[in-house]
């Protein structure tokens, strides 16, 4: 049979749910910010955005 308190007693956590959630934020707007440059890019937009 399994020993839940024991079971308990050994998890470690990996990260904080809130590091994991700033990671995949800052992941996100980086996403987001290449995609805008990139749809400027394509319908003839000023190069000079990024910069």
């Amino acid at each position: 049979m399994i020993d839940f308190k024991e079971e308990i007693g050994k998890y470690k956590p990996i990260r904080l749910v809130d590091d994991v959630e700033t990671a995949v934020k800052d992941e996100v707007l980086d996403i987001m910010d290449l995609l805008q440059y990139i749809s400027g890019k394509a319908a003839g937009g000023d190069e000079s955005e990024m910069s």
